[in-house]
């Protein structure tokens, strides 16, 4: 598992370099030029007031929030709002492909994509929603670029220092460059990183069977 890990981090530094110090000179972009030219392409969740919990219902629309950004898990439902509620906060509408951010707390910066056949929702306070445009940036390349070490000492690394660590404020995360290599290489990069995160997938089921086994 570890040399797995190492192995996509070598492969991406071999063909891209360090995302910060950017040593191939490739194209940066902001996040205002990285996302669709629509409106609420970039969301941070609506305020902490407008989601109270007296307001959530037993079905309805799906209120998104920090455990599906951190666990990649898109299965967990709690909390819903009926259609008066969704529509006043149309704005924070999550979609299939958008990529969610989690902003607060020690998981800090941990993000995951909806994937298709998510229900339809809303994000809440603690996250951040982008929808990035698919010709300038592959989702997963941007999720690579976003996780990797050095990427996140950069732009995370005076918030962790306080008690409870909080996603710097949108003027900042809309001026942080982004390295923006071409679209075919991005591609290429990402063929070798499904089959590898595969082989991952199985290594680490594996283990949990070894070790449930071993326990009983």
């Amino acid at each position: 598992i570890k040399l797995a890990d190492e192995f996509l981090r070598s492969v991406f530094l071999d063909m891209f370099g360090d995302p910060v110090t950017n040593p191939k000179g490739w194209e940066v972009k902001t996040i205002e030029q990285l996302v669709k030219k629509e409106k609420h392409s970039l969301k941070r969740g609506p305020f902490g007031g407008a989601l109270k919990k007296e307001i959530f219902k037993e079905s309805g629309y799906l209120v998104y929030e920090q455990f599906h950004a951190l666990n990649d898990d898109f299965t967990f439902q709690r909390y819903f709002i009926d259609e008066a509620k969704f529509t006043e906060l149309k704005a924070f509408e999550v979609f299939a492909g958008d990529i969610i951010i989690s902003c607060s707390g020690v998981n800090l910066g941990r993000l995951a994509i909806v994937p298709d056949g998510s229900p339809r929702g809303i994000i809440n306070q603690a996250l951040l929603k982008v929808t990035l445009d698919n010709k300038k940036i592959l989702n997963e390349f941007f999720v690579n670029v976003f996780t990797n070490p050095n990427f996140k000492e950069e732009f995370f690394g005076d918030e962790r220092g306080s008690g409870v660590p909080n996603f710097p404020p949108m003027s900042s995360f809309k001026e942080f460059k982004f390295i923006c290599p071409p679209i075919n290489l991005q591609h290429e990069y990402l063929k070798v990183f499904r089959v590898a995160k595969k082989m991952l997938e199985h290594l680490i089921d594996g283990l949990e069977e070894k070790n449930g086994l071993f326990n009983s």
